[in-house]
């Protein structure tokens, strides 16, 4: 149950309800995208609309509400790798169930995924945001720009720089 910081109307909550509906899944498509796992993505999604809820005021609506509410999720992020950098966690694994012919297959599909989640994760969290919206929202650059207050020609840096430092990741990874 929220706790409201000023009285609320049913109306403003009835709104608001609205927009949570709506961004949830927007957000935590995005904490995915920088690194949490499930369970994590869906908490810091909540806390990120729990900012907004709190902080709707401070919204004047000189620019684009989406770019606001996706600042405040990329200081949400940034404040939990933080908090984990400082207390030493690891995020998670959590496990996909795959259906797969036969335990060679599996075990080296799970090894090259496990390489590609690892060099994932020595990815900036900039870089990495905006490639996987790429590859799997499939947003246009204009879109990945709007989310994450960026212009488009550093929205295609970043997302070539990726790539390419991907590459590069994976190949030092397979050299022996």
């Amino acid at each position: 149950m929220l706790r409201s910081i000023a009285p609320v109307s049913s109306g403003e909550r009835e709104e608001f309800r609205g927009v949570f509906v709506e961004l949830f899944p927007r957000l935590r498509s995005y904490f995915r995208a920088c690194g949490f796992q499930g369970a994590d993505a869906d908490d810091l999604s909540q806390t990120a609309l729990w900012i907004v809820y709190r902080s709707r005021g401070q919204f004047r609506g000189d620019g684009d509400f989406d770019a606001w509410v996706y600042s405040i999720a990329r200081n949400v992020a940034r404040d939990e790798w933080r908090r984990r950098g400082r207390a030493g966690e690891e995020p998670v694994s959590e496990a996909i169930p795959d259906r797969v012919p036969s335990a060679e297959i599996w075990t080296t599909g799970r090894q090259d995924l496990r390489r590609t989640l690892d060099a994932l994760a020595k990815l900036p969290a900039g870089m990495r945001a905006c490639l996987l919206l790429r590859a799997q929202e499939g947003l246009s650059y204009r879109e990945i720009g709007r989310r994450l207050s960026l212009a488009v020609p550093t929205v295609k840096v970043q997302i070539w720089n990726a790539r390419r430092r991907l590459r590069s990741l994976l190949e030092e990874e397979r050299a022996p």
